[in-house]
């Protein structure tokens, strides 16, 4: 999964995005991260960007996710539909450590 950063934007790129249920798992979780000003689909690229108030999200917090991220990416690089279901499972498993950080990350 090719990950774009810059503050206040994150640009997620991958094949896996095309598939609907996993496209809004992914964009369910982004959407919990802070104070988010937009998460949107581009169907041309593939791609999901999150826009988002960059003083409200904890970067400490943010990176704490990396080493799911890489399990993530590593089920995404050898994508088959059989394996959807665990993406999916893997990307639950982020949407909850973040809501275990309650409102530690900018919202109210």
């Amino acid at each position: 999964m090719q990950i774009n950063y810059f503050p206040g934007r994150i640009r997620l790129r991958d094949r896996i995005l095309r598939d609907e249920d996993i496209r809004q798992a992914a964009m369910d979780v982004a959407a919990k991260l802070g104070r988010i000003r937009s998460v949107s689909y581009n169907e041309r690229t593939g791609s999901v960007l999150l826009e988002y108030d960059a003083k409200s999200v904890d970067m400490e917090k943010i990176s704490s996710l990396f080493p799911l991220a890489a399990k993530l990416n590593a089920k995404a690089s050898f994508y088959t539909e059989n394996k959807k279901g665990e993406i999916i499972a893997l990307i639950a498993k982020i949407g909850r450590k973040i809501d275990g950080w309650a409102n530690d990350c900018g919202k109210s």
